[in-house]
Parts: C-alpha cells; sequence; structure tokens
C-alpha cells in the first residue's frame, strides 16, 4: 500500500498565491495551438500552431519564447505543426506539415533555430500525432504515432518501419509514451496497448470501455520519498472524458476508471512533485466536444477528486495544450503553467499563463532537546491521521505503520534527518478498520503509539 508524504519539516499554508490565469502580452501566430512544451535546459517554451484559411491567413509553424510568452520567434511557417517534444537526447522533435510537401518528423539539434530534412514522412491522409524515444536501446529508439499505428526507428532516425504487431488496422496512435524501464504505451482509437520489447509486440489493456479513444497518457513515478517499491502507474485520458489508471506491476495492461469528467476531450495531462512539500498536484485540461463544458481542473489526492481552476478563462474554454514546470525554492515552490486555445481562427492561438506559489514555514525553529514521538491526530481517524515527532541531533529516522498481527503495513519515513520537528499525514483509504500502531525508531531511540481506524 502507498503512504503518502504529505509533509516533512514544513507546513502547508491553505492559502496559494497568484492562481489567476492572465492571457500573455503576444500570441503565436496560428488558428490554434496544437502542443506545448518547455525545454527542461533553457526554460524555453514551445507551441506548434495550425494555420487559418491556408495559405492566405494566419499560417502554422513551430513558435518560440523566450521570455515566457511576452514576444514569440517563428521558426518557420508551414500549414501545420502537429505536435513537439523536449527529447532526452537533448534534441527536440516535432511533427510539420508543409504543403504541399508531406507530413514528416523533424528534428532540431539547435533549439529549435533549424530543423533540416525530415526523418520520416508519412503519405498523403495520415499524420503523425505523437513522438516518443526510448533511450533504454542503443541506439534510441524513435516512435512515432499515425493514423496507422506506430512507425518506428532503432537506429535514433536512421530507418523506419511499422511496428503494429497486436495492434488494430487504422489504429490512430494519438499518443505514445515510455516508462524509464523502457516499457512502451500506446493511446490509440481501439483502446490502450503495451509493449515490454521496444514495439516487438503490443498488447491491449483491459478495463478500457469498449469504443472509447485514449488520447493524452503520462507516466505518474513515486516521489522519492515515497515508500520503497511503490508502483509507477500511467495515467489514461480519453475523448470521453475518462480518467484511467493502470500500474507497473501490470505492465499497464489492466486498467481502471480513476475518474469522469462529462465535459469533453482530454487535452492534457499534468504532474507536478512538490519536492518540499513532499506533496504530488495532477492537472489535467478538456476542450468542448459536442456542446459539453470545459476546463481545466487540478487535484492534490493523486487523482480521486478534481477542483476546478478557471478563474481567468473564458467559459467552456478552448484549451487544445498546455505544460508546466516547478520551480523549487527554500522557503516555497512555484509552478508555472500554461494552456494553448484553438479557436479556428487569424489569432486564435493565444496563451494563458498561471504561477502558483506555495508557501511554506518551519514548524518550529527550536531544536528539540529529546526525542519524542506525538500522538496521532485525530484519533480515531478516516482516513488520514497526522504524526508528529521530534529528533534533537541528525540521524538516521524510521517511522513505520503496523496493523494489529504486527505486520508491517506502510513505511512513512526511512531516511537520514536533521535535528526538527517533523509532522507526517498517512492517508489509510485503502485499509480496513482496525488497531494501528506506529513506531519511530532513531539512534538508540524506539517508541511505538497506538492509533485507530473507523470507516
Amino acid at each position: 500500500m502507498k503512504a503518502i508524504l504529505i509533509l516533512t519539516l514544513f507546513i502547508l499554508p491553505a492559502s496559494l498565491l497568484s492562481q489567476v490565469w492572465q492571457q500573455t502580452a503576444g500570441t503565436p501566430e496560428g488558428a490554434g495551438v496544437t502542443e506545448m512544451v518547455i525545454r527542461e535546459s533553457n526554460q524555453h517554451l514551445f507551441v506548434t500552431t495550425s494555420s487559418f484559411n491556408f495559405p492566405n491567413g494566419d499560417m502554422g509553424g513551430v513558435r518560440r519564447s523566450t521570455d515566457d510568452g511576452t514576444t514569440w520567434e517563428n521558426l518557420n511557417d508551414v500549414f501545420v505543426a502537429r505536435t513537439i517534444i523536449d527529447a532526452p537526447d537533448g534534441n527536440l522533435y516535432a511533427s510539420i506539415w508543409p504543403f504541399p510537401s508531406p507530413e514528416g518528423l523533424y528534428r532540431s539539434t539547435d533549439n529549435g533555430d533549424n530543423w533540416g530534412s525530415p526523418l520520416v514522412t508519412v503519405p498523403t491522409g495520415d499524420n503523425i500525432f505523437s513522438i516518443t524515444m526510448n533511450t533504454t536501446t542503443n541506439p534510441n529508439t524513435i516512435f512515432a504515432g499515425t493514423r496507422n499505428g506506430p512507425l518506428r526507428s532503432t537506429d535514433n532516425g536512421v530507418n523506419w518501419a511499422p511496428a503494429i504487431n497486436g495492434i488494430p488496422p487504422n489504429s490512430w496512435v494519438r499518443d505514445i509514451e515510455v516508462d524509464s524501464s523502457g516499457i512502451v504505451v500506446a493511446a490509440t482509437t481501439n483502446g490502450m496497448f503495451s509493449s515490454t520489447n521496444n514495439g516487438d509486440l503490443w498488447e491491449q489493456a483491459t478495463g478500457i470501455a469498449a469504443g472509447d479513444t485514449i488520447v493524452k497518457i503520462i507516466f505518474d513515478y513515486p516521489l522519492v520519498t515515497e515508500k520503497l517499491g511503490d508502483e509507477t502507474r500511467v495515467l489514461a485520458g480519453s475523448d470521453d472524458g475518462n480518467l484511467y489508471e493502470a500500474s507497473e506491476e501490470t505492465e499497464y495492461l489492466a486498467a481502471s476508471l480513476l475518474a469522469i469528467f462529462d465535459e469533453g476531450e482530454f487535452s492534457g495531462i499534468w504532474k507536478y512533485g512538490l519536492m518540499a512539500q513532499n506533496e504530488e498536484r495532477f492537472g489535467v485540461s478538456t476542450f468542448p466536444k459536442n456542446g459539453q463544458e470545459s476546463g481545466y481542473y487540478t487535484s492534490t489526492d493523486n487523482g480521486v477528486t478534481w477542483q476546478p481552476n478557471n478563474k481567468g478563462l473564458s467559459a467552456s474554454p478552448t484549451i487544445s495544450a498546455g505544460t508546466g514546470m516547478v520551480a523549487e525554492r527554500e522557503q516555497a515552490t512555484k509552478i508555472l503553467e500554461f494552456v494553448g486555445m484553438f479557436q479556428n481562427m487569424n489569432g486564435g492561438a493565444r496563451i494563458f499563463k498561471r504561477e502558483t506559489v506555495v508557501s511554506v514555514e518551519k514548524e518550529n525553529d527550536l531544536t528539540p532537546v529529546s526525542y519524542e514521538l506525538g500522538q496521532n491526530y485525530p484519533n480515531p481517524f478516516n482516513p488520514s491521521t497526522t504524526i508528529n515527532f521530534s529528533i534533537p541531533e541528525a540521524s538516521f529516522v524510521s517511522l513505520k505503520v503496523y496493523n494489529s498481527l504486527g505486520q508491517e503495513v506502510a513505511t512513512l519515513v526511512f531516511k537520514e534527518l536533521n535535528a526538527g520537528n517533523y509532522k507526517y499525514d498517512w492517508n489509510a483509504k485503502n485499509f480496513t478498520s482496525g488497531i494501528y500502531f506506529y513506531t519511530l525508531k532513531s539512534e538508540g531511540f524506539v517508541q511505538t503509539k497506538k492509533m485507530i481506524l473507523l470507516k
């Protein structure tokens, strides 16, 4: 079971600063945004856009901003630039359609200044919706998701061939991603597929509703502060507003419904790991479909519940893509988010920005004079409770939870800590009612206390 560390050394005030979406001063040229990415290396913002009334109106293409959207550079002008990634090899890859030439996969080795010739093109009537790279292979493997399944290059883009064994014909691959162990997951118009052998063979995930097109996927890796052995999971959003999850333990082949957004098609899924708070936050955006509402939503409980966060956006915003990043500071964490619109008009690629500053405070600046384990509160509890403790000197600390049979069920702390006062939350939503014990061990100190879970 997962023990979620809510807070280490700091407590989180209820107020968050600057949570209003604001349109950026500049607007990239295009009818709408098709994809967005922030480069980790330099924090430059890249978007791809589609054209309007081609070739007489706004052109599509790859756009770059080095000042958080205040100004934009047109790196190329084409019919459509469909998607872009910041790949782990340090290069940018984009799907670009310079009509009347065919759509192709392009690579830039100089931060988008030049794109050269396409690594591969697709025939008329086909498109490249998604791109990913598997760096666990040597050379790197590149995947391109098309209307006819995945294309694959096992020699870093020199040669290409379909990799469709196990995927039904004419499956549009709307998104494709590779986890840190090399498992490839494809989001298609026929459900979700996983491959453990670099795309040689695909298997279909169970638990996806029949006819549900999966359009967006991300991997949710456990924070380094979470319990060793916690499973990576994939989050998969559909064009009917369903959000699924599947764990690495099942090789992402056993999906279950996590949340329902009866408000259009998923256009983005994000995760932010707030290391200073030992907390994860999730965001999703939906694009209006069939007259349904849409918007941006966030979750602080691993995707179980979601809250709308649309202040500053229009009603039912046409969010077609988004990206974000986390900037850690000693006393605060800043979440910087961007969403792009697709309004299908000249000037329709508007960008909105939101900065959320999570302030944190030390619980107590006084150095404790002795070890102490506090009584959890509330007690009894359902489903979460808080445990605090104090250590007078830097030492290796473990804080574990046991059931009434003495079996370990959760590890909240297992690491070196500085002297100080600490506070942790344990979420027992996946545990049954009963008596539990929690034990603090550190440098010759051991103390156990009892707590009661009542559901």
